[in-house]
């Protein structure tokens, strides 16, 4: 059980750092809000093709499907 609590606690810090990461590359090449939504985009892209690089087929669909309830659920407040 510890070991499983660590390597979530790991798999957990190693995640924030990428968002962090990721956040800061976009902060650092988005020039207008337009740039912005177009890396979101690319990001978006990359996601897809590591989630079909290294899972099975199944597993990167289920992946992709929770991330876009996510998604929708973080910007439903925001459709008017």
């Amino acid at each position: 059980m510890l070991t499983y609590l660590n390597k979530k606690m790991h798999a957990e810090e190693k995640l924030a750092d990428y968002f962090d990461k990721l956040m800061l590359i976009a902060k650092n090449t988005s020039q207008n809000s337009e740039d912005s939504i177009l890396l979101a985009g690319a990001m978006m892209a990359v996601a897809k093709v590591i989630y079909h690089d290294h899972l099975k087929p199944s597993e990167a669909k289920d992946l992709e499907n929770h991330n876009g309830y996510d998604l929708l659920e973080l910007i439903k407040p925001t459709i008017h």
